[in-house]
């Protein structure tokens, strides 16, 4: 169990743990990512409840920093999301944000 995770970065590894085990899904939708961050307990305590505002705006390249300038993830439709990789779009003022833990 790891201490000090920070939330963008359990925000990073749901969604990988999800792209893992289905290699053959483009995206998930946010409460996938949201049970995903509950069950890996990362942490070892209940799950914090920055997590979600991380999956909804703070990691998502493509949407104004508020105020996080991360690159974690990608909207690729309403509510749902997909691993950030280069060359996908991002919002001009997130262009030099963290993108991996």
């Amino acid at each position: 169990m790891v201490s000090e995770v920070k939330v963008a970065d359990e925000v990073w590894l749901a969604a990988a743990s999800l792209h893992r085990r289905h290699p053959d899904r483009t995206d998930f939708g946010i409460d996938e990512i949201m049970a995903e961050a509950t069950s890996a307990d990362l942490t070892g305590k209940p799950l914090r409840p920055g997590v979600k505002v991380h999956v909804y705006q703070h990691c998502v390249a493509n949407k104004p920093p508020n105020p996080g300038r991360y690159r974690m993830l990608v909207e690729t439709a309403p509510r749902r999301r997909r691993l950030f990789r280069p060359g996908d779009p991002c919002h001009r003022e997130r262009s030099n944000g963290k993108d991996v833990p």
